[in-house]
């Protein structure tokens, strides 16, 4: 019986090695797509004018009120992504965002002008289904939570 016990427990711990190499990867793929989306944004904001000429006007009367609001909403949901705090909940808005450029915004381009929004969608679907990961904010807080949990009991 004794030598069942260790042998599951060392498959354990090689099941946790494993996934300490799948939250770093997770936070390798936060990192890039927040960064990738806050070099475009800095990008949309440095050619504004031109940029702006071409911008849709969806909700919000005019393109330049959709500029600023679309803008300022991507600048928070990669900090959201990088940080790792709501990264589930971010990266569905900008999955849907995607979708929105592919099928309303840039329907007539084909394959080839919405191939980074298709890449954009693989990277937003990952983090919706793996979340933050271990390196995150979210995880860090649940950390907290359950000790403060934990000391209460005691």
């Amino acid at each position: 019986m004794r030598y069942g016990a260790i042998a599951m427990m060392k498959q354990l711990l090689e099941i946790l090695r494993e996934y300490r190499y799948i939250d770093r990867a997770i936070l390798f793929l936060r990192l890039f797509a927040g960064v990738l989306i806050s070099l475009h944004i800095i990008g949309k904001l440095q050619t504004y004018n031109f940029v702006l000429t071409g911008y849709p006007a969806l909700l919000f009367g005019n393109s330049w009120a959709t500029f600023v609001i679309f803008t300022f909403l991507e600048a928070a949901f990669a900090v959201m992504i990088i940080l790792g705090y709501g990264t589930r909940f971010a990266a569905f808005i900008m999955s849907l965002g995607m979708f929105v450029e592919i099928f309303i915004i840039y329907p007539s381009l084909g394959w080839v002008g919405v191939e980074r929004q298709v890449l954009y969608i693989g990277i937003y679907t990952t983090l919706v289904l793996s979340g933050s990961g271990r390196y995150g904010l979210e995880a860090h807080f649940d950390r907290v939570r359950k000790g403060l949990r934990r000391q209460k009991v005691a």
